[in-house]
């Protein structure tokens, strides 16, 4: 993290640093030059008012235009006649303006001298103008020093304002990474909690950026990872509660046999298939384990295919024959001769698991109905029987995993429907009314 930010201190440092450098190379370095130029601007300005006064013989506005000016001013005609002026009573001698700026030219010049006998440098503005017809010149000179004088109380100040940003772009550089790499440890944190196994972190991060993004998405993470923790201990528990009935019973009757030296045939048959019943059982356990498990990594593609809905329903019937002739159930079935798109392994264990749980309730025997009717694009399946129902309170619950109600099994089954047909996008639900009996229903996509 020091790291990070460390480089966004000196990140925003540089850019504070550009920034005032820049500011210096227009400000400092050239300040001369722009002062410079603004005051012969000045004196232009100046130079044109005075010599309107002069031809409106204005004498008042002429003083007052001079004193403005806090320069030199001399006007003169080419006799050396001086017209107006605050060295009137010295002509030209005050001034030491070279010879050369004196010679009748038609544009205003801007030059700059040094005074002969002073040696101080001037900045002057000879403007050309008539007067009474005549050919005329206007002089204004500012002395080099006091312009020199006011940058360089601009550059004082200019350097305290220097110290004053740097030192600002310090606090703010420092303040700015602080505040860019808060969220960045208070996300680090979140994942070392995380990966020392603490489930109940919430990143309380609310900002609407990349970051809070971030901190949404692992905070979905954890509930994400809480639930498969959840999953995780239930089914080491469930799994656990539910081998070790058939497990003790698998001994049991193993020893038992392993202690029996009789010839009754018909007591060694029941201890073997109580064996055998019960290992079915547990393969039944981890078949439906690994099923879920798979279904919910997922990794499963959905292989679709046409499927003539008729014929898997009888190939489904036939696996269930003995124990529907053995509880008199009465097989409905109606408009099957209809095709469906789907992934046919996986819609035969859903329907297989329905029927599993129909037949189950139904112990002194009903009738078991199969419908199919065709909705625009949908087939809508219907799978009901006449059994026992289901309580209401365990309606909610019925597709939870390892929840079994008052019946035996899993508790896996309706769990794996669930997400089989989850994964076709199936519209599916359950009606059910204690004593009278349940109807399953779900949805998959019309074939042709």
């Amino acid at each position: 993290m020091k790291g990070i930010r460390k480089k966004l201190f000196i990140s925003y440092l540089s850019i504070g640093m550009v920034v005032l450098l820049l500011f210096w190379l227009t400000q400092v370095v050239f300040i001369n030059r722009i002062y410079e130029y603004y005051k012969v601007n000045q004196l232009k300005s100046y130079s044109e008012q005075i010599v309107q006064a002069i031809n409106n013989n204005n004498e008042m506005l002429i003083s007052e235009l001079i004193d403005k000016s806090n320069a030199r001013v001399i006007a003169i005609t080419e006799n050396d006649i001086v017209i107006a002026g605050n060295n009137r009573g010295h002509g030209m001698r005050g001034l030491g303006i070279p010879e050369i700026l004196l010679r009748p030219t038609n544009t205003t010049r801007v030059v700059k001298y040094e005074h002969p006998f002073l040696h101080i440098e001037y900045l002057s503005i000879v403007r050309p103008f008539l007067y009474n017809g005549k050919p005329a010149i206007l002089i204004m000179s500012l002395p080099m020093a006091a312009i020199n004088d006011s940058v360089n109380l601009f550059k004082e100040v200019f350097w305290w304002i220097f110290a004053l940003t740097i030192v600002s772009t310090l606090v703010v550089s420092n303040y700015m990474s602080k505040k860019f790499t808060r969220p960045i440890q208070i996300l680090k944190n979140a994942a070392h909690e995380i990966a020392s196994g603490n489930l109940n972190v919430k990143i309380n991060y609310k900002e609407e950026d990349e970051l809070g993004e971030l901190a949404k998405s692992m905070n979905t993470m954890v509930k994400q990872l809480s639930i498969t923790d959840k999953f995780r201990k239930d089914l080491i528990a469930n799994i656990s509660h539910d081998l070790k009935t058939p497990l003790g019973l698998i001994r049991g009757y193993s020893e038992m046999l392993l202690d029996y030296y009789g010839e009754d045939k018909e007591k060694r048959e029941k201890y073997l298939n109580t064996v055998i019943k019960e290992t079915e059982r547990m393969s039944k356990l981890v078949d439906d384990v690994l099923q879920l498990s798979k279904l919910q990594s997922g990794m499963v593609e959905v292989k679709e295919e046409t499927i003539d809905l008729e014929k898997l329903i009888f190939e489904i019937l036939d696996i269930f024959e003995i124990q529907i002739l053995e509880k008199n159930i009465e097989v409905r079935l109606e408009n099957l001769k209809v095709k469906v798109v789907a992934d046919r392994e996986m819609i035969k264990r859903a329907i297989i698991n329905i029927i599993s749980n129909a037949i189950a309730s139904m112990e002194n025997g009903g009738t078991l109905s199969i419908t199919a009717e065709l909705q625009d694009k949908d087939v809508l399946i219907k799978i009901s029987d006449t059994g026992c129902g289901i309580p209401e309170k365990d309606l909610e619950h019925i597709f939870d995993r390892f929840y079994k109600g008052n019946k035996s099994g899993t508790g896996l089954g309706l769990a794996i429907v669930k997400e089989i047909l989850t994964l076709h996008q199936s519209d599916f639900g359950i009606r059910s009314k204690e004593g009278e009996g349940t109807t399953f229903y779900f949805t998959l996509k019309a074939g042709k």
